[in-house]
Formats: structure tokens, sequence, C-alpha cells
């Protein structure tokens, strides 16, 4: 999965921010507020990368169990999915 590319990750003020921009604009009119987590899945997430490759990253990163950081990963593809940031 890889993440599309009409939205820029922004820090403003100290909250990392996922602003779309282009056509993007006119289809969602909000801002996405993303933690250290999801900034760094969303980093990830620039190349095409497995779930597998997302979950090691994050259990090694943050030091956590691959189970806690599989519900956690998944928890937040399922939302950038949802809010269609995820290329299909």
């Amino acid at each position: 999965m890889k993440r599309r590319e009409d939205f820029l990750l922004q820090n403003v003020g100290g909250q990392d921010l996922l602003v779309p921009i282009g056509a993007r604009v006119l289809d969602m009119n909000c801002l996405i507020t993303l933690n250290a987590t999801g900034r760094r899945i969303w980093e990830l997430l620039a190349a095409d990368q497995t779930l597998e490759y997302l979950v090691a990253e994050i259990a090694e990163l943050y030091d956590v169990d691959p189970e806690r950081a599989r519900a956690d990963v998944q928890a937040f593809l399922d939302n950038l999915g949802q809010l269609g940031l995820l290329e299909t």
C-alpha cells in the first residue's frame, strides 16, 4: 500500500497536519492531525509498503510487541482508507 500524493505533511505550530492540495481541496474541507506514530507511518507510505513491514518498523521504533503494533497500524490504515488517502 502507498499513500496518495495529493496530501502534504506540514508541521504548523508543533502539530503535524495532512493538508489536501489540488483538486482534493474541493473534496475534503478539513485538515488531518497526526501524532508521532501516524506521522512515521505516513512517511513510510511514501513508498509501497506491506503491512508486515509497517508493523515491524513501528514495533521496533516504539519498543512494543508486534501484536500491539499491528492493531495500531491497522487501525490507522483503516482510517486513511476511509478518508481516501491511500492509493487503490
